[in-house]
């Protein structure tokens, strides 16, 4: 994951299942740096990779106030459009990393970003 002021971008290799471990693992990480800060998640699904539906209950909607599914596939868009009804935040499918920060970026009116390891 990289970190951003406002928004995070996940990316994970194809052989991942992402599963309540793994999220947990991701949001303790997300909570640690922002805290009680609104973000956006971006998950970057260029290598393609499984999501246990579960896995968004986890999810506080009232801090990650958005998750963009970035991808090029029917497969991956048809993968997003299940796992939208999961999640009561704004929700959204991209084809391409930069229309998604684009989006994140609208919900926020400070758009200065930096970069953390």
């Amino acid at each position: 994951m990289t970190c951003y002021e406002h928004y995070v971008i996940g990316l994970l290799d194809s052989s991942v299942i992402v599963n309540n471990e793994i999220a947990m693992r991701m949001l303790t990480d997300i909570n640690n740096y922002y805290g009680k800060e609104k973000i956006v998640f971006i998950s970057n699904r260029e290598f393609g990779h499984d999501v246990d539906a579960k896995v968004y209950q986890l999810v506080n909607a009232k801090t990650m106030v958005g998750i963009a599914i970035v991808g090029t596939t029917l497969e991956q868009k048809m993968q997003a459009v299940s796992e939208q009804s999961l999640y009561s935040g704004s929700f959204s499918f991209f084809n391409n990393i930069e229309s998604a920060i684009a989006w994140a970026n609208s919900f926020s009116p400070n758009e200065d970003e930096h970069q953390t390891g």
